[in-house]
Parts: structure tokens; C-alpha cells; sequence
């Protein structure tokens, strides 16, 4: 009774402990949905490529834009990015937790990038860090800069921001029409929008006008694509299982290189032999041919010495000699 009581409890141990098993996080991706300009790359861990509508992006990955390029991407729950000429940006953070948990965090190097970001529940989370600054967010629409020096400005049209010093670790919030920026000594200095920042602000909005038709369609792509994150275990594995796929492909095409060019060498080494024996049999032709015709000139030759007429006349004379 005992030993069965014991195994009760083992038992129900066990399925308490798997019950309250949290979902482990994995990650999920972003899809550019825009791009204006020729001069807009993305890097990842396979290499550089072209930045092109339809392209997805995972944690890690960077988006770099040069003079008159642009990039916007869209991210799960409706979040629209814009990221602005000249700028640098770093997929820093892509995290799905348990009940649609969404931790966000893009690194902005240098450049300029706006963001609207729909209502996100109370546990889920979206920021934009600079070298010098955090800006956190759970529904507005603002813009983020960062010089070549990394000193980062957040100007904010719609809703509230949270922003924090790096430096200091000070924070303040910054509404509707205000920005904020650090002084010398890495402090921020809230203030309202001046004229070019809001200017600027209000063109980069654009991200935000998106036909809700091309919105669904990408968030169906995005959809399809946290299926396969989900089933690999997250981007690195997703990757991992692409990078074999790749390699695969790569050794059967090494392979087929291999046997193409076997058998090129197959076929030049044949072409060498059938040359050479071609060419020794027209030296052995042509030898033939000319012994014919040396044979056939020595026959003319003898002919030719017998019954000239030299000596035909000299005949007939001694022959006249015999007749009295």
C-alpha cells in the first residue's frame, strides 16, 4: 500500500511539472514589404545579398541603406518599420514566448528609422536602441535617429515613448509633438518638435499607408514562416537545416561538375586518339601516293628513253647503211 502510494505521488509529480511546462521561446521573422531605391543591402550569417520585396529577415540579420534607398519591413502584429537612407540596422531581438508573447529590438548604428507599432498587450514589448539611447514602446508612432557619433533623437507624432540614457540610465517619456535627444553629458533634453524634425517625421510616416490587402499578404508570408521557425526550433536551427539543404545541393552540383568534366576529359583524350590515328593514316596515304607517282614518272621516264625520236632517226639510218 505503501509503494503504491509512493508511485501516486511520483505520478502526479510528474504531471504537475509537465503541465506547468512554459512553451520555450523561439523567434520569429520580418518581411520587407518595400523598397525604394538601388542601394539597399541585407547581411546575414550566409553572406550579402540585395534588399528585395518579399525578403525575409531574421534575428541577427542587418538591413543597410545608402544615398536615396529606403526599406520597410513589416514584423508580426502589424508593426511597420521604415528605414531611411543612409542608415544601418541591426535585427537584435525576435522573440515569441508563450500566448503570443512578442519581444522586439532593433539596433540602429547610424542613420534614421520611423516605427508604428499597434497596441501590444502588457507583456509584450518594442524598442529601438542607439548606441547612446533606448527607445520603448507599446503602441505609437515615432521616429528614431542616430548620427555617425551613434548620439541618438527620438521625436514622437503619436502616442507615448519610453526613452533611456544609456550613460546615465535616466528616462524620460515623451509624447505627441515632443522630442528628445542627449546633450555633451548624456543627459536628455526633452523638447518640442522643431520644424525639420517634424517635417521629416511626417514624410517617413508614409510607411503607415500601406494597403491593408498588401498587409495580409504579408503577414500570411510571415504566417508560413513562423510555421517553419516553430517546427526547426527557432532561426538558428531554421538556418542550420537551410545550410545543410544548401550544402546537399552544393556537393551534387560539385559532383555533377566532376563527371561533366570527366567525361569532357573522356572526350578530348578519344578526339586526341582519333586525331592521331587520322593524321598517321593521311601520312601513310600520302606515302602511298607518292611512291605511285614516283613509280608511274620512272615508267614514263623509260618509255620516254626507249622510242624518242633521236633515236628512232638514228635507227632508220643504219638500217638506209644496209641497202646498197
Amino acid at each position: 500500500m505503501k509503494k503504491l502510494y509512493i508511485l501516486i505521488n511520483i505520478a502526479a509529480v510528474a504531471f504537475v511539472a509537465c503541465k506547468e511546462q512554459p512553451k520555450p521561446v523561439t523567434t520569429h521573422a520580418a518581411a520587407v514589404v518595400f523598397v525604394v531605391g538601388s542601394d539597399a543591402r541585407i547581411f546575414t550569417a550566409k553572406g550579402e545579398s540585395k534588399a528585395v520585396k518579399g525578403a525575409i529577415l531574421h534575428e541577427a540579420d542587418k538591413v543597410q541603406t545608402g544615398k536615396k534607398s529606403q526599406v520597410d519591413l513589416l514584423l508580426p502584429n502589424n508593426i511597420l518599420i521604415r528605414i531611411d537612407q543612409n542608415s544601418t540596422v541591426e535585427m537584435k531581438e525576435f522573440r515569441l514566448g508563450e500566448g503570443g508573447i512578442q519581444t522586439d529590438r532593433l539596433m540602429l548604428q547610424r542613420g534614421t528609422v520611423f516605427a508604428k507599432v499597434a497596441k501590444l498587450d502588457k507583456k509584450s514589448a518594442f524598442a529601438i536602441q542607439t548606441p547612446t539611447i533606448v527607445a520603448g514602446v507599446r503602441g505609437t508612432q515615432f521616429m528614431t535617429e542616430a548620427d555617425e557619433n551613434g548620439t541618438g533623437k527620438v521625436a514622437v507624432i503619436e502616442g507615448k515613448v519610453a526613452v533611456e540614457s544609456a550613460k546615465t540610465g535616466t528616462t524620460e517619456e515623451v509624447t505627441e509633438g515632443e522630442q528628445v535627444q542627449l546633450n555633451d553629458s548624456g543627459n536628455l533634453v526633452e523638447s518640442k518638435m522643431d520644424e525639420a524634425t517634424a517635417a521629416k517625421t511626417n514624410a517617413l510616416s508614409a510607411v503607415a499607408k500601406i494597403k491593408d490587402q498588401d498587409l495580409q499578404n504579408f503577414q500570411n508570408i510571415l504566417g508560413d514562416q513562423q510555421k517553419l521557425l516553430d517546427k526547426a526550433g527557432g532561426a538558428d536551427k531554421l538556418k542550420g537545416m537551410m545550410d545543410d539543404s544548401d550544402k546537399r545541393i552544393q556537393d551534387q552540383k560539385d559532383m555533377t561538375k566532376e563527371k561533366v568534366e570527366g567525361l569532357k576529359g573522356q572526350t578530348d583524350t578519344k578526339i586526341q586518339d582519333m586525331k592521331a590515328s587520322t593524321e598517321g593514316k593521311v601520312q601513310q596515304s600520302t606515302e602511298k601516293v607518292d611512291s605511285m607517282k614516283s613509280d608511274t614518272q620512272n615508267k614514263i621516264d623509260s618509255m620516254k628513253g626507249g622510242n624518242s625520236i633521236d633515236e628512232m632517226k638514228k635507227k632508220q639510218q643504219e638500217m638506209l647503211k644496209k641497202f646498197p
